[in-house]
Parts: C-alpha cells; sequence; structure tokens
C-alpha cells in the first residue's frame, strides 16, 4: 500500500506524528509496549526451548549454537521458527499489540513472515555488520519489517540494535564481496556512503519494540559484558507485498494474514537491488555468513 493510502487509516496504537517518524526516518522505538504478563509468559516458553538445545553439539534444525555451547553453558545465537515450537510464540505474533503496530504503518492488511530469538549471550555474544534486511528477501516493494521485542532491559553495552536515520530513503547495497560471494552485510568500501556517523543505539527496558524498515542500514556490537541481551524478532509484511524469492524462514505459517484480508492484489515499487542466493535449499542464519569474514563495524 502506498503511503498516502496508509495516511488515510486512523493509528491505533501509535500518533500520527510517530507514524510520521516512522516514515522519515525509518525506524521507531516504543518503551515497554509490551505488558509484563507478556514477557513472563514469552520468557518461560524460551527457557523451556534453551533447555531442549543443551543436548547439541553442533547448530541443528531451529537452534543456532555459538561457539563454546555446551550442555552445562548453554550459547545460542538464534533459535528460528518459534511459532512452530510453542503456541505461545504464535500468539504472541497474532493476539498481542504487535500485528496492530504492523498494521499502522504499513496499512490495514498484513501477513506475518518470519520468528526468531536472537540472544546476544554474555561474555562475547557475536556482532552483527552493518546491513540491509530487504536484499535478503526481495518483495515487490519494501513495506516488510523487523520488530525487535527486549525480553530484558537492554544498554549501551550489552551490542544493541544500532540504527542509520533516514538510510530507508537511500539505495539498496550489495551485500556481496569482490569475488560475488553473498556475505550477509555491506562491504567496507561502501561504508563512507552510510552515514554511520549518525548511526543511533536502541536502548530500553524490557518489553521495549523497536521497528526497523526492511531498507534502514542497521547492526549491532558484540556483547562483551555479563548480561545476555534477549530479543524476539517477528517479520510481517503488507499483504500486498509478494516475494521474489524463496523465504529463509519458511514456517507453516509463513504468510498467514494476521490483519485485515488477503485482498489479491501486488503494490510494486520501483527499486534495484541484487538477487540474494537461492534459499529454496536451506538458509543458515546471517551470523554463519558473517562470521566467515573479519569485517567489524566502523
Amino acid at each position: 500500500m502506498k503511503q498516502e493510502d496508509i495516511l488515510k487509516h486512523e493509528p491505533t496504537v501509535i500518533s500520527k506524528a510517530q507514524r510520521q517518524g516512522y516514515f522519515d526516518d525509518g525506524y521507531i522505538c516504543l518503551p515497554q509496549l509490551i505488558s509484563a504478563d507478556w514477557i513472563e509468559k514469552i520468557n518461560a516458553a524460551l527457557a523451556k526451548q534453551i533447555e531442549n538445545s543443551r543436548t547439541l553439539t553442533e547448530s541443528e534444525g531451529p537452534y543456532d549454537l555459538e561457539d563454546g555451547h555446551c550442555y552445562d553453558d548453554p550459547r545460542l545465537r538464534r533459535i528460528s521458527f518459534v511459532d512452530d515450537l510453542d503456541a505461545v510464540f504464535w500468539e504472541f505474533a497474532t493476539q498481542s499489540i504487535l500485528p496492530d503496530l504492523a498494521a499502522d504503518i504499513m496499512g490495514p492488511n498484513i501477513s506475518f513472515r518470519e520468528f526468531m530469538v536472537n540472544f546476544k549471550w554474555s561474555g562475547g555474544g557475536q556482532e552483527v555488520k552493518w546491513h540491509q534486511d530487504i536484499p535478503f528477501y526481495p518483495h515487490t516493494n519494501l513495506s516488510p519489517a523487523q520488530f525487535l521485542v527486549f525480553l530484558d532491559d537492554v544498554g549501551p553495552e550489552q551490542g544493541p540494535l544500532q540504527v542509520v536515520p533516514g538510510s530507508h530513503k537511500g539505495p539498496v547495497y550489495d551485500h556481496y564481496d569482490d569475488q560475488e560471494n553473498w556475505v550477509g552485510y555491506i562491504p567496507d568500501e561502501q561504508h563512507d556512503k552510510l552515514g554511520l556517523d549518525k548511526a543511533l543505539t536502541l536502548t530500553g527496558t524490557a518489553g521495549t519494540v523497536s521497528v526497523h524498515h526492511c531498507a534502514t542500514v542497521h547492526g549491532s556490537r558484540q556483547n562483551n559484558s555479563p548480561q545476555s541481551r534477549p530479543a524476539l524478532v517477528i517479520g510481517y509484511t503488507a499483504a500486498d507485498a509478494v516475494p521474489f524469492t524463496a523465504a529463509p524462514y519458511p514456517s507453516t505459517h509463513y504468510g498467514e494474514i494476521v490483519r485485515g484480508v488477503r485482498t489479491g492484489r501486488v503494490h510494486q515499487e520501483a527499486t534495484e537491488m541484487r538477487m540474494p542466493p537461492d534459499w529454496t535449499h536451506g538458509y543458515t542464519s546471517i551470523f554463519s555468513h558473517q562470521k566467515t569474514d573479519d569485517v567489524t563495524m566502523g
């Protein structure tokens, strides 16, 4: 849906000024949007998944393990497909305030894309290099967005998300190296174009929600603090955005309408970008792709 059409609908979660801020800056951060009851319920479900990972010796299925993971000291980078692992997560993705927030910024018809948990474990949780999301899953328009829910208080020392305001209005950058290998980040030689000096660090208490546009340049530093930084990462998109490629994380709920209806219409937006590798036969994670190189954040 075009921005002028979205503006015809009254927002229900955020103010008109906040919605315009998202359109202008490519992100929004909403303190304590999610109730303590939801956070407690989700953390209990997540604890079960961490327990399930203890016996693993390497990344397997939805569990992406960090170096040093073991039974007595589980260390995870990500758990994917959590909406298929526990009904609590799917309940949250569909019955919480988040799909309503998605409707405020994308229009009334919203489809579900993915649900994962990023951990950023204490004492060395892996950095995420500067990148945009849309090169991983090109769509006919740029409505897709990532919704991060802080499951614990997040301070600047824990490797929180950093975003470059307004970068969503610029080009979609290649995420390949000079040997034509997919690396999942924007190479160093492009950094002088990104406006990294304007990057903002998004922190907050448990229940805070940040949303970033699929073309917003973002990343996060390594977490060397003694406190982990678990966060839900949920992808929604306008129902009129159609993917060009196989989904990296196709759970059984991928593409389900969670607000409004499926209209059968497609909105095409003029955007040029490189196509990613073919994910039809599986996708590992951004951490695995980025770890193959030693480029660090600026």
